[in-house]
């Protein structure tokens, strides 16, 4: 089988006041924050929609599980220009399976199809961030399935001066 590539522009993190006001969408989405007895913030769900952002999450399942330092990831996936929900599904897969967050109850005990996801990372505004916060720094830029080994890493971010 063809190894796909994602690319996936991530923007955050956003309250969930903020993501309801938002009109963007057709993407995949992170809650990150901490459940009950948790010491840590962690990546808690990963999850997609082809609708409105603030819709899909405005009344999430899984939020009430997520009681303290919610944060929320937005991706929109810049390549392929023209994806498809089978796009959005394969990386969500990939992330699920390779990161296995606490909340997400499918896709983390078949391997999903052999993917490469590559992650950019900005901020709410769209400004491009050159250090990694500590939510993410475990969830590598580039996380590649062969359909047998994981291949993985960090992107260097730098100005072309």
């Amino acid at each position: 089988m063809e190894n796909l590539t994602i690319l996936i522009q991530w923007r955050g993190p956003f309250t969930i006041d903020e993501v309801i006001n938002q009109d963007s969408g057709n993407g995949i989405y992170l809650l990150v924050g901490k459940q009950k007895y948790e010491r840590e913030n962690s990546i808690q769900y990963c999850g997609i929609t082809e609708g409105n952002f603030g819709v899909r999450l405005a009344k999430h399942h899984k939020l009430p599980e997520i009681n303290r330092d919610l944060e929320i990831w937005l991706g929109n996936i810049e390549y392929p220009s023209a994806h498809t929900r089978t796009h959005l599904e394969t990386a969500e897969s990939i992330i699920v399976y390779f990161w296995q967050p606490s909340l997400n109850e499918r896709k983390k005990f078949n391997p999903p199809r052999p993917t490469t996801v590559i992650s950019h990372w900005f901020k709410k505004n769209g400004d491009i961030r050159f250090n990694q916060m500590n939510i993410y720094k475990d969830l590598h830029d580039v996380l590649c399935w062969d359909g047998y080994y994981w291949r993985t890493g960090n992107l260097s971010v730098y100005e072309n001066s």
